[in-house]
C-alpha cells in the first residue's frame, strides 16, 4: 500500500511509443520512484492493473486496438466504484471536447504532448497524494465503523444484561416476598399451635388421651418452629462468612450411622424404608473434614427427601472415588421438573412456592445444603424425573484413609 514519502507508489504507463516509455521510467527512477511497470499493448491494461494493482495510470490517449477513451471505458466498468485509481492523460489533442470526455470517462488529470517532465512529476506526486489521502481516509472510516459496529455490539450486549438484571431483580422481589409470607406462616402456625393447645392444657377435666395428643401437637409445632429458626440462624451464619469450620479425621460409617438413626422413626412413621449401603471392605473408611458441617449436609439432604417421599422410600451412602468420596442420597419421591432443579438450591426455593404450603418449610434447606458443601470444597449436584424421585450427590475432594 502507498505511503506518505510516495516513492513505494505502483505506476503503470499505458503508451505505444517506446521512446516516450523510457524517458517517463528514467525520469521517475530519478525521482526515487521504484515501482513502475508499461505495457505498450492497450488490451493488456486490465490484466496489468489485476496484477500490479497500480496507484496511477499513466494513459495516452491515442493507441492502436483500443484507445484511451475505451480504456478508461473498461476500467470504469471493471473497478468497483469505491476504488479510487487516478488517471494522468497524455495528448497532443487539447480540444474542450477531448477534455470533457475523458473526465467523464475517469481521467483525474492532463499532460499536453509534448510534456515536460518537470510538470509531469509535479502532477504525479500530486495524484499520489490524492490517492495516499483517500487511502487513509477509507481506512479512518473502516476503523469508525469498524468501532461503531463494536460499540452497538456493546450497548446491545449491556441492554440485554440490563434486561436479565431487570427480570431478575423483579423475580428476587417476588421471591423476596413469598419468602416473608412463608416466614410468616412458618412462624406463626407452629407459634399458634403451642400457645392454642398450651392453653387448652390448662383447662379443668381434659382427659389423659386428650392431655397426650395436645403434648404431641406441642411438640411438634416446637420442633418445627425450632428448625425454622435454626435455619435462619444457620443460613445468617454462612451468608455473613461466620460459620466456622473445624476440620479433623471422621469415620464416615459413624456419620451414615447416626443418620439412619435420627430419620428411622420418620421414616417408619410414614412407611418408608430407610436403606444405607456401605461398599465392601470400607467400613473403616475416614476422612479429614469438619464432622459437624458434614452431618448437616446429610440431614438437610434426609429432611428434603422424606418431607417429598410418599411411597417407597430413600438409600443413602457413599462411594469411593479416585477425587474423593461421593455421598448420595436417593429417593423415590415426587422428583422435580426440569426447569426448577436450576435454581432448586437457591436460597428460599422449593420446586414451587406453593409446596411451601403444601409440605411446610423454609425453603432453605438445600440452600444450606450447597452452601456448606461449597464451605467444604465440593458442590451438590442432581438428577431427578419427574414422578420417579431424585438424587443429591456431593464429592468430599479430600484425600482418604483407612
Amino acid at each position: 500500500m502507498i505511503d506518505s514519502k510516495l516513492k513505494n507508489a505502483n505506476i503503470l504507463i499505458v503508451e505505444d511509443q517506446k521512446e516516450h516509455i523510457l524517458i517517463l521510467i528514467k525520469y521517475l527512477q530519478r525521482q526515487g520512484y521504484k515501482n513502475i511497470k508499461s505495457i505498450m499493448d492497450s488490451r493488456e491494461v486490465i490484466s496489468s492493473v489485476i496484477n500490479s494493482r497500480p496507484d496511477i495510470i499513466l494513459l495516452d490517449l491515442f493507441m492502436p486496438y483500443l484507445n484511451g477513451f475505451e480504456v478508461m471505458e473498461q476500467l470504469k466498468s471493471f473497478l468497483p466504484s469505491d476504488i479510487y485509481l487516478p488517471i494522468l492523460v497524455f495528448t497532443a489533442d487539447i480540444s474542450p471536447r477531448t477534455k470533457q470526455q475523458a473526465l467523464s470517462l475517469g481521467a483525474y488529470d492532463f499532460l499536453t504532448k509534448p510534456f515536460d517532465l518537470i510538470e509531469v512529476g509535479l502532477r504525479i506526486q500530486n495524484l499520489l497524494l490524492t490517492n495516499y489521502l483517500q487511502h487513509q481516509l477509507k481506512n479512518q472510516n473502516h476503523i469508525l465503523e469498524t468501532k461503531v459496529i463494536e460499540r452497538t455490539q456493546e450497548l446491545e450486549k449491556i441492554n440485554k444484561e440490563l434486561l436479565i438484571a431487570r427480570d431478575n431483580a423483579y423475580a428476587s422481589d417476588c421471591l423476596k416476598t413469598a419468602f416473608i409470607l412463608n416466614v410468616s406462616h412458618e412462624i406463626r402456625t407452629p407459634l399458634n399451635s403451642i400457645l392454642g393447645f398450651g392453653a387448652m392444657l390448662l383447662r379443668q377435666n381434659i382427659t389423659p388421651e386428650k392431655k397426650e395428643y395436645y403434648n404431641k401437637i406441642i411438640k411438634l409445632s416446637s420442633d418445627r418452629l425450632l428448625n425454622t429458626v435454626s435455619n435462619f440462624m444457620t443460613i445468617s451464619k454462612i451468608v455473613s462468612g461466620n460459620l466456622e469450620v473445624k476440620c479433623k479425621q471422621v469415620v464416615v460409617i459413624e456419620i451414615l450411622h447416626e443418620i439412619k438413626k435420627r430419620f428411622q422413626k420418620s421414616c417408619d412413621e410414614k412407611h418408608l424404608f430407610l436403606n444405607l449401603e456401605i461398599p465392601e471392605n470400607q467400613e473403616r473408611l475416614n476422612v479429614e473434614t469438619d464432622p459437624e458441617v458434614l452431618l448437616n449436609i446429610l440431614i438437610h439432604l434426609m429432611d428434603n427427601t422424606i418431607k417429598f417421599t410418599h411411597n417407597g422410600g430413600i438409600t443413602f451412602g457413599y462411594t469411593l472415588l479416585s477425587e474423593g468420596i461421593e455421598f448420595y442420597v436417593k429417593d423415590t419421591g415426587i422428583g422435580i421438573l426440569e426447569e426448577a432443579q436450576v435454581k432448586i438450591f437457591e436460597g428460599f426455593m422449593q420446586a414451587d412456592v406453593s409446596d411451601t404450603r403444601d409440605y411446610q418449610g423454609n425453603g432453605l434447606g438445600l440452600t444450606i445444603a450447597q452452601r456448606m458443601a461449597n464451605i467444604l470444597g465440593c458442590n451438590i449436584s442432581l438428577q431427578s424425573v419427574l414422578g420417579e424421585g431424585s438424587t443429591f450427590y456431593f464429592t468430599l475432594p479430600i484425600k482418604v484413609n483407612f
